[in-house]
């Protein structure tokens, strides 16, 4: 069994989209993939079977992998993921789609190929999700899912596949999600992110944006983690102003603020809301237990997180 892990986004959330540095943290809540031979091809996922070449996600990996490995045969797959990516049939925002992609990736891989090349699946998933999203993206958590917590700067283009990935762990920190089940469209925001990016203001914004996230990269790997947070948040507030201004959208709203606040007030280290937004609200603190209590008497459902490694076979 192979199995790549989740992720948050907390450093560079849509800037890293268009050449910004970031910082991601893999997490603790995991796809698990496994395969057998079969006569045909079955995928038995958590979102239900498929057989044949499956559902989008899937069709995208066989794609890429028959045209760089040739026909290495037909299997049975189970792809399943860890409860705490979805909750009442909402996703949470941990990545489920880039860790079964890089874990569908590296299973298939394994059993044409007999090992496990962790740069090799690296630049198939990165080429699947390409195909996925329709070349709207960053890549940065297919890398996180392949690699764990990294520095990461997007390619300039997928046949280069000039990504910058830089092993960076965040520390013995806890950390916490507070789903908040409203919609939040990854995709979707990043086009409309895109349909401005020429404008001049933009560019000024995203400027500044990446001057912060830069010193927050800086101190974070002097493990200054207070230091870091407190560019984070400057860039955090310029990002927000950009999207109110340029797109007419909020990546942070009242509730969530409230949350952050209650986090504060609660010895977080940091917190924000990660991703596309508005979806989740996240904290790192060296307890997130108070945090915990004081989101749930809110009504938000929390998931705890720690950090985790990338890419794994699993033993047993």
């Amino acid at each position: 069994m192979i199995s790549a892990p989740g992720k948050v986004l907390w450093i560079g959330s849509y800037s890293v989209v268009f050449g910004g540095i970031s910082h991601v943290i893999a997490v603790d809540k995991r796809v698990r993939c496994e395969a057998e031979e079969s006569d045909e091809w079955v995928f038995e996922t958590s979102y239900g079977t498929y057989k044949g070449k499956g559902n989008e996600l899937i069709e995208s990996v066989l794609t890429v992998l028959n045209e760089e490995l040739g026909d290495f045969g037909k299997f049975r797959v189970r792809l399943l993921n860890d409860p705490e990516f979805s909750i009442e049939g909402r996703k949470t925002g941990l990545g489920s789609s880039s860790a079964s992609t890089v874990a569908l990736t590296a299973c298939l891989y394994q059993k044409a190929r007999g090992r496990i090349d962790r740069d090799e699946i690296h630049r198939l998933a990165q080429r699947a999700n390409f195909i996925r999203q329709k070349g709207i993206g960053s890549g940065f958590d297919i890398s996180s899912a392949v690699y764990g917590s990294i520095v990461y700067r997007r390619f300039s283009s997928i046949e280069k596949m000039d990504c910058y990935c830089d092993p960076l762990s965040l520390g013995n920190y806890q950390m916490v999600l507070g789903f908040l089940g409203e919609s939040a469209e990854t995709v979707g925001l990043v086009k409309r992110f895109i349909d401005v990016s020429e404008r001049q203001e933009f560019k000024e914004y995203m400027s500044m944006i990446n001057e912060e996230n830069e010193w927050a990269v800086k101190y974070l790997r002097a493990r200054r983690i207070y230091a870091a947070v407190q560019h984070l948040r400057v860039a955090r507030e310029l990002l927000n102003a950009l999207a109110k201004s340029l797109i007419g959208v909020e990546i942070e709203n009242e509730r969530t603020r409230r949350l952050e606040a209650i986090a504060y007030a609660n010895d977080a280290i940091a917190s924000l809301s990660p991703g596309a937004g508005l979806e989740s609200v996240f904290a790192i603190a060296e307890d997130v237990e108070p945090i915990a209590r004081a989101w749930e008497r809110e009504g938000v459902k929390v998931i705890r997180l720690r950090e985790d490694e990338g890419l794994r076979v699993e033993e047993g």
